[in-house]
């Protein structure tokens, strides 16, 4: 296949640069034109039509070129389509053209669009053929039902830590914020020590009633679990060597999750050998007491003390002996013990997950640095699972879980025969505004920004809330409310942070650094 590219003056160097990392027969030319996103159909059409032959089977414009190609296939009668917005993209997309492009929109949102339909398209045609088995099966009574098991993609089960201590309007406000997020089930967890029996019941009760989704009880108390069970509970953790006799007349149509446990002795095996013998023993007791839907836990460790890779062996161990029982990976156990950026522990863990076939992620957002991680797995989840199906790994998507760092590197144009200034340290003297000064910080749960101002006039104030830094300082500006013009610049840097910060579920305080350290 023969592609051509086209592009202005200052992109054209990084895009035959972005061109030359992929296998594909490209050429590119360059039209009268200093920025390519000034291109139009019309002036590419007028520009094209007498300088390239027609051996060409694809032709590609920039991303940000208005309007549609329609007008220029029509003419130069070759396919025409809209490429990525950044040159640096062009070798992903010219690398994964079996994805149809569009003639509006620019091939990178094509690309991501298409992997998040894909994933569902698979998922779904899984659901339509399952056969329920101790290896897949439904989990969910009275709400729609999640399908789980081996051949689908791990599910989140999202926990609300100690829910018999909240009001019942945060435990639903949390439930539908992890949800929203990409969890498929949400965790009621009970308190240590304590019998919650009634309180659980309406909680979960509570759950099923407003957002329709399956619910788990998190206790190893017996009558927590029956309450929790008897208020619609669908899925039960936990059960151990030291309950199970207790709940053996339970009704059968919930699953349950095993831990090779007796909590109640202390019993907690150490070696993946010991672990997987305890699991099948009590497999084998669920069974016979009629339980179908089975779910085993062979306990994911902290990492260092007690460790993480030992525990993982247990997993490794379990799933090589037996191939069609589902895991559960306790997530929250690794994020929670790390004071590392949860977004690449949440993405290898996914991918562990999927490589070992578990079948569910129990995580939670109990901690600060924790925030986001429902969102992290789900995205992992569908980025991982396409690539086991295409057998490739988890790169090249279209899809992402970069945050604090790039993929690739926005290749910048340069000018020459330009006079450069260069500047010392910011000089942190300080001259008040006599409009006012701002007070800035931002809310997780809403997602907002919110920026007070103090006016220096008089006694009054201001509360402006929203998404953008932009929409922010620009509402602030038109208000008259800044008067200096490097309060302005101070504004803007800190709205700018404080917008970073909602993004990254970081903590912002005005005027410190956000990638310092703690």
């Amino acid at each position: 296949m023969r592609i051509l590219l086209v592009t202005g003056k200052l992109a054209r160097k990084s895009v035959e640069k972005a061109a030359s990392l992929s296998d594909m027969d490209v050429d590119v030319i360059e039209l009268p034109v200093s920025v390519a996103a000034f291109l139009t159909p019309e002036t590419i059409t007028e520009q094209l039509k007498n300088k390239i032959s027609r051996d060409y089977d694809l032709i590609i414009v920039p991303g940000l070129v208005r309007g549609e190609t329609s007008q220029i296939e029509n003419v130069l009668k070759i396919p025409t389509f809209k490429g990525p917005i950044y040159a640096s993209d062009i070798p992903i997309i010219l690398n994964n053209l079996e994805i149809p492009l569009s003639k509006i929109y620019p091939a990178n949102h094509i690309l991501k669009k298409s992997g998040v339909e894909e994933y569902q398209g698979i998922v779904s045609q899984l659901e339509k053929n399952i056969i329920e088995s101790s290896k897949n099966f439904k989990i969910g009574r009275e709400v729609k039902p999640v399908y789980l098991g081996l051949d689908f993609p791990p599910r989140i089960l999202a926990e609300i830590v100690d829910a018999p201590k909240l009001s019942l309007d945060k435990i639903v406000s949390i439930s539908e914020y992890y949800i929203d997020s990409g969890a498929s089930m949400i965790d009621v967890g009970a308190v240590a020590g304590e019998d919650n029996s009634h309180k659980v019941g309406e909680i979960i009760s509570l759950i099923k009633e407003k957002l329709s989704v399956p619910v788990s009880i998190d206790s190893l108390l017996p009558s927590e679990i029956e309450a929790g069970v008897e208020a619609g509970a669908d899925l039960v953790l936990s059960f151990d060597h030291g309950n199970i006799n207790d709940l053996r007349s339970i009704t059968k149509d919930v699953a349950i999750v095993l831990l090779p446990t007796n909590v109640r002795e202390g019993y907690l095996p150490k070696t993946g050998q010991e672990r997987v013998e305890s699991l099948l023993s009590l497999y084998k007791i669920a069974e016979r007491f009629g339980f179908k839907k089975i779910v085993v836990d062979p306990l994911l460790e902290s990492p260092i003390n007690p460790g993480m890779a030992n525990s993982l062996a247990s997993y490794i161990f379990f799933r090589k002996h037996y191939e069609n029982i589902p895991m559960m990976f306790g997530v929250g156990n690794i994020t929670e013990f790390m004071d590392i950026d949860s977004v690449g522990v949440n993405g290898l863990l996914a991918c562990l997950a999927i490589e070992l076939g578990v079948s569910i992620l129990l995580t939670t957002e109990r901690s600060v640095k924790t925030r986001r991680c429902v969102q992290e797995l789900a995205k992992t989840i569908t980025m991982a699972f396409i690539a086991y199906k295409k057998e490739k790994p988890p790169k090249d998507l279209g899809l992402s879980l970069l945050k604090s760092k790039s993929k690739i590197e926005h290749i910048e144009p340069v000018i020459e025969k330009v006079e450069v200034i260069e500047t010392g340290m910011a000089d942190e003297s300080y001259t008040s505004d006599p409009e006012g000064y701002f007070k800035i910080w931002i809310n997780h749960e809403e997602e907002k920004i919110y920026v007070l101002f103090k006016s220096s006039r008089s006694d009054s104030e201001l509360m402006f809330r929203g998404l953008s830094a932009e929409a922010l300082g620009k509402k602030i500006i038109s208000l008259g409310l800044i008067s200096r013009m490097d309060h302005a610049l101070y504004l803007g840097r800190e709205l700018s942070k404080a917008e970073t910060c909602l993004f990254l579920g970081k903590s912002y305080a005005q005027d410190m650094d956000i990638f310092g350290e703690e």
